[in-house]
């Protein structure tokens, strides 16, 4: 895998079209425009095997509407999704238009798969809904909704379904969900190993061997084998706050 190879979206709008339930069990819904300012760095997502802007562009281009992306929370599910819909921005020219929500509640009627299938809606993502494609052997009774909708007209129009769960076994996913034909790739976005942990560290500290030292340091301090995304980058970021306030207590040492 490439270590150079890295996807800017900074500066990348889309629109997000966020539905959620009220307190009394309406569906309601509100539009927000999103910036995507991040970079995706190949060293984060080992597990795609791929340079992660190749990944994106050949599910872009691929006629398959599904995308799974299943792992833990901090792995790097969110900002992947956000760089998938910064780059059908891209492509559009314009502002994507996504369908979102993480509310369970909202499957248990047929108004936004409709909204979906009828609209304008360049994607349709669903994060943390952890009980929606799971197997329907399992008493699961609203996958088949999606599993109609991520063909036919979706497919067709080359609209994008991508599912974000943080189930830990790949046998906790509805296999019709992930059939060829209909799903791209399912991508268990796991934490890092050790070795990978300090490729992510040495590329975020672009290679300055004291702060990819330190940074190690503190991350191997609890004997852990495993690390999310999340914890690298806070790590990185605390061990630079802490050089930044020593350099400034010296400076104010050195004025007095």
């Amino acid at each position: 895998m490439s270590t150079t190879v890295q996807i800017r979206i900074a500066d990348t709008l889309f629109t997000l079209d966020w539905r959620f339930l009220t307190g009394k069990g309406d569906v309601q819904g509100t539009m927000t425009q999103k910036w995507a300012d991040d970079v995706l760095l190949d060293e984060a997502y080992p597990a795609l095997g791929m340079p992660v802007v190749q990944c994106i562009a050949g599910y872009l281009q691929a006629p398959e509407s599904v995308l799974v992306l299943q792992g833990p929370p901090g792995a790097g599910k969110t900002r992947l999704i956000r760089g998938i819909l910064s780059q059908l921005s891209v492509r559009k020219q314009e502002s994507a238009l996504v369908l979102y929500t993480g509310d369970a509640g909202i499957w248990e009627s047929d108004e936004v798969f409709v909204e979906f299938i009828t609209g304008r809606h360049d994607a349709f993502v669903v994060e943390d809904a952890d009980l929606l494609p799971a197997p329907r052997a399992d008493g699961n009774q609203t996958l088949h909704r999606f599993l109609n909708i991520a063909d036919g007209i979706v497919r067709a129009h080359g609209r994008k379904v991508i599912f974000s769960p943080n189930l830990p076994n790949v046998r906790d996913i509805d296999p019709a969900l992930v059939r060829p034909g209909r799903c791209f790739a399912r991508v268990f976005v796991r934490n890092l190993k050790a070795l990978e942990m300090r490729r992510l560290v040495n590329r975020l500290c672009e290679g300055d061997a004291e702060r990819v030292a330190a940074v190690v340091d503190r991350l191997n301090r609890d004997g852990k084998k495993g690390w999310s995304v999340a914890e690298v980058s806070a790590a990185v970021r605390s061990i630079d706050d802490r050089r930044e306030s020593e350099e400034d207590r010296e400076i104010r040492a050195d004025a007095a």
